[in-house]
């Protein structure tokens, strides 16, 4: 009973990273097969086209199950609803990748359904954050396993297309865009956590809850103040500093460096989702379940096109205090770069729009890249060794 997440989980990987690698897509009824029930009743789901295509592998309800028996037999609602949870954190940590561009809806999925096979850390791991123990958060763990797993890969992948391509103001940009802004967030954590300390010194103890408020709240704060907020920080990093030279230089620089590889990473997945997860293809070449790049709009019946991506709206709702941009452009969306992918009604609505000549015949369709064996080699790694990423800052922190 207790390895029937790993047997799952084992056959779930097999299965999506050979369709994955072999046509681009995930099906569902691999991974949560009631979504390929409901598109089926709905009328969208795709026919079989061969022998896997009908053999389901009922991943996320097994693991709700599972755990809903767990804690009905212990008498743990907690643990009973692990399942779920797990699900929901997979799903909201693959939508993160999925708006930032990396991911396709497939791999969203697949994380979802690792997650609700693995709310907890099991047995066989031997390094895993103490709260994923109290806590259903060993997604987390999955997800961060994911991205150390895959990231090899695509640097390289990266780095050839830069030198292929000769981009090297793009190399440039990956290493030192926003370099500083890193280093300040750096800072203005450090101070944020000094400040607690210096609480704690004269008494005042807060709980987990609040302590970690108050630290939000403090790091939003020295970034509203700019170069106040600097100043700030340095000030409270001087008196770490005075209480703790070796300890607080120490902790600071490995702060930094996992900053910066995420940064790094980040710009990785940026200039991919331009340079190589996107092409620009004529509305002739679209195709139904094609994923859009960009978002096709009408507005005061115009065409319009919109290809910020939500991460860009975010960074412009920040700095300019109008949170009315996250909602993206105004008007009737005629294509975006939903889950569902285009439909045949869509692509003769462009072609008519092209036709017309108000439309340029010229539209970002995403690539697939198969994420699928990187998600499944990051599953394998939580069950049976446990989290890279704190094994990394265990390191880190010399223990």
């Amino acid at each position: 009973m207790e390895l029937l997440p790993l047997l799952l989980g084992v056959v779930m990987g097999v299965f999506t990273s050979y369709t994955d690698i072999k046509t681009g897509f995930i099906d569902d009824i691999h991974v949560f097969p009631t979504l390929t029930l409901i598109g089926k009743l709905k009328g969208k789901a795709e026919e079989p086209t061969g022998a896997l295509d009908k053999i389901p592998v009922p991943a996320v309800e097994a693991g709700i199950l599972y755990y809903l028996y767990l804690g009905l037999r212990e008498g743990s609602l907690k643990l009973a609803l692990s399942g779920v949870a797990g699900l929901l954190i997979g799903f909201v940590l693959g939508l993160l990748l999925y708006y930032l561009g990396g991911w396709a809806s497939g791999d969203v999925v697949i994380l979802a359904a690792y997650s609700a096979l693995l709310p907890y850390a099991p047995k066989t791991a031997k390094v895993f954050p103490p709260y994923t123990l109290e806590y259903p958060l060993y997604p987390l763990t999955i997800f961060l396993n994911s991205l150390l797993a895959v990231f090899p890969f695509i640097f390289l992948y990266s780095l050839g297309i830069i030198i292929y391509r000769r981009l090297f103001g793009e190399l440039k940009a990956i290493f030192a865009e926003r370099a500083l802004f890193t280093l300040r967030l750096s800072l203005w954590i450090m101070a944020a956590f000094g400040i607690r300390i210096i609480l704690l010194n004269f008494g005042i103890k807060l709980g987990s809850v609040t302590g970690w408020l108050l630290t939000i709240v403090l790091i939003t704060v020295f970034g509203k103040l700019g170069r106040a907020g600097d100043v700030a920080g340095i000030a409270v990093l001087a008196y770490l500093i005075y209480m703790n030279p070796l300890g607080t230089l120490l902790l600071f620089l490995r702060l930094i460096a996992v900053l910066y590889t995420f940064k790094v990473f980040f710009s990785l997945v940026k200039f991919m989702r331009k340079e190589a997860l996107m092409e620009e293809v004529p509305v002739e070449d679209l195709r139904e379940w094609d994923i859009m790049g960009e978002t096709i709009y009408e507005y005061n019946m115009w065409p319009m096109r919109d290809r910020s991506s939500l991460w860009d709206r975010i960074k412009e709702a920040i700095t300019s205090g109008d949170l009315s941009k996250l909602k993206g452009p105004k008007g009737r969306i005629i294509a975006s770069p939903s889950a569902e992918g285009l439909t045949k009604e869509q692509i003769e609505e462009l072609r008519r729009y092209v036709e017309m000549g108000m439309l340029e015949n010229k539209f970002l369709r995403k690539k697939s890249m198969p994420f699928a064996p990187a998600l499944f080699i990051g599953f394998l790694i939580a069950y049976f060794w446990g989290d890279l990423f704190w094994w990394i800052e265990l390191k880190l922190s010399g223990l």
